[in-house]
């Protein structure tokens, strides 16, 4: 189930209740609807996403999404931070007594399928970030921070949950950060034809390995990556 972003039409309307009068009801309804239209095309088209095409697939006039956004830039960028919210909710956190070998393939699962769901607006957003300008590269230094903070806090759970010791070394987060990434289930996907389920397991059988090794000062003794 969706997690309305704080903000979003959605969480508006959820929030208001039944007492909303009846001419605001009907005016988040078509900003929810306007949103999750422009989930699609945004996931389908990537940034070049146009009002237009968000109308169409809302089945409402391209002065309704005007209305509601002003701009296209902004309505673009209300979609992609909404999505990024919905990302974050939707992760699972591991328990204090929980297991390496289940939360880490449980969470792969989740990112990769969220990653190709998002599609290319949220690959362009990573690879177009420091060309972009206005609101969306506002947003485009909002998904950067929340993919740092979150490859932070996985690395540190996994480490945690192999009973690492002390700081874990740089080449693991490095791994995570990219078996996280969009990039890696975009290019598993398209270019070898794996399904998002063969990715998962492949990342989580490297990410165990990695994190099992670098937790063992054995294993880790005979290890000299660069920068470790």
């Amino acid at each position: 189930m969706v997690t309305p972003a704080p903000g979003s039409a959605a969480a508006r309307t959820r929030a208001n209740g039944p007492d909303v009068p009846l001419q605001q009801e009907q005016r988040q309804m078509a900003r929810s609807r306007i949103e999750r239209a422009a989930w699609n095309v945004l996931a389908d088209r990537g940034l070049v996403a146009t009002v237009e095409e968000v109308a169409r697939e809302a089945k409402v006039s391209i002065r309704t999404v005007f209305r509601h956004y002003g701009t296209r830039d902004h309505m673009i960028a209300s979609a992609l931070r909404a999505q990024l919210y919905h990302y974050g909710e939707s992760l699972p956190v591991p328990e204090p007594n929980a297991s390496l070998e289940v939360w880490l393939p449980e969470l792969l699962v989740e990112v990769h399928r969220l990653n190709a769901e998002l599609g290319r607006a949220y690959w362009e957003l990573a690879s177009l970030g420091d060309t972009l300008t206005g609101e969306l590269a506002e947003v485009a230094a909002e998904r950067r921070i929340g993919r740092k903070r979150l490859v932070s806090a996985v690395t540190k759970g996994a480490w945690h949950l192999a009973g690492g010791q002390g700081r874990y070394p740089r080449w693991l987060i490095d791994a995570f950060a990219v078996h996280l990434s969009a990039f890696a289930t975009r290019s598993l996907v398209a270019d070898f034809d794996r399904t998002v389920e063969e990715v998962s397991a492949m990342s989580a059988e490297v990410l165990l390995l990695a994190v099992r090794t670098a937790a063992d000062p054995v294993q880790l003794s005979l290890m000299t990556p660069t920068g470790s």
